[in-house]
């Protein structure tokens, strides 16, 4: 599962990624607020006419360098695996660990979970998370589809429920303090486990008539 990439002639797309690659840097170091366009241009050894060429303004260029750190966050998601034909609670499980360890990173935590929903807009910003919803959890859903456990009409309602209690997960581990982020963390990894294997063992159940 890949974000895809808008194509840019090979200057443009070096001046491009010289910027973000630097905005998702300094954004990750500071905060969306705490950072200018002066200092990304400069960071990246451009002027600032080079960032507005690229990009219409700041929070344009922001959303620019969220989308390249969400681009790392469905590869190391997508990297858990995910098996074919019989579906498998370790599908599910594994596929949500990956997820709070990439959103776990620096750059994630600050770009994606702290910054992104204000500077974006809430819409945006859950439109950006779309990818990781489809590896994460719908692909696996199919498989349930497939043994006839799910209806096939469902998934797309059953896969946003569920990404959406991972998302508000991954939001929770974000918003803790510093102090009690950890053993928030845990709490939040084992009640997802609690919450996948109650969802799996309620489809493994026949339905009474």
């Amino acid at each position: 599962m890949t974000l895809v990439a808008t194509h840019h002639p090979s200057s443009q797309r070096s001046n491009r990624d010289r910027l973000v690659s630097e905005a998702r840097r300094l954004f990750a170091e500071h905060g969306y607020a705490e950072v200018s366009v002066d200092e990304v241009a400069a960071a990246a050894n451009l002027t600032k006419g080079a960032v507005y060429y690229q990009f219409k303004d700041k929070a344009d260029l922001f959303h620019a360098a969220c989308h390249a750190v969400m681009e790392d966050v469905v590869r190391q998601v997508d990297a858990a695996g995910r098996g074919a034909g019989t579906p498998r609670l370790e599908e599910l499980m594994t596929g949500g660990r990956r997820m709070f360890d990439a959103y776990g990173t620096r750059e994630a935590h600050r770009l994606l979970l702290i910054d992104g929903p204000s500077v974006l807009g809430f819409g945006p910003w859950l439109a950006l998370q779309e990818p990781i919803g489809a590896c994460l959890v719908a692909d696996g859903l199919k498989h349930y589809a497939q043994a006839g456990m799910v209806p096939a009409n469902q998934i797309d309602a059953l896969s946003h429920l569920l990404f959406g209690a991972f998302v508000q997960g991954v939001l929770r581990i974000a918003s803790a303090p510093p102090a009690e982020r950890d053993q928030t963390e845990r709490d939040v990894r084992a009640a997802t486990g609690t919450l996948l294997r109650a969802f799996l063992r309620g489809l493994q159940q026949p339905e009474t008539p």
